[in-house]
């Protein structure tokens, strides 16, 4: 069984911000809920949205495998990994890959896509 849920069309596409399996939970670029402020508030803000649609699920930090972070430049690289160590579990770090690329919105500095198992069943 596959459940969808918050179906959007953010950024002219449509998709689920949360799709999920009997076991995985994938989220989808999961971005700021504003882009003001520098990447240090963006990620803060982006990482909130994990956190609130992992919880939307019954899951936590813990059940992540795998989260990529895109940024809009590599100089924002330190700023960016300081929030996500004050963010993620030190005992319990998922794995992470973070590139820099063109994001969609000129205004938009980082988006994170997370994979995560489930373990609360629906």
């Amino acid at each position: 069984m596959l459940e969808r849920r918050n179906i959007t069309t953010l950024d002219g596409a449509r998709k689920a911000q949360i799709v999920a399996s009997d076991s995985l939970i994938f989220l989808s670029g999961m971005q700021p809920d504003t882009t003001d402020g520098d990447i240090r508030d963006q990620m803060r803000g982006a990482l909130a949205n994990v956190d609130a649609a992992l919880a939307e699920m019954g899951e936590g930090q813990d059940a992540i495998f795998m989260v990529h972070v895109w940024i809009k430049d590599m100089r924002y690289f330190s700023a960016m990994n300081a929030v996500w160590n004050d963010w993620a579990d030190p005992d319990n770090p998922p794995a992470r890959t973070c590139v820099a690329g063109e994001l969609l919105r000129p205004d938009l500095l980082v988006e994170v896509v997370v994979t995560a198992c489930r373990t609360v069943r629906p």
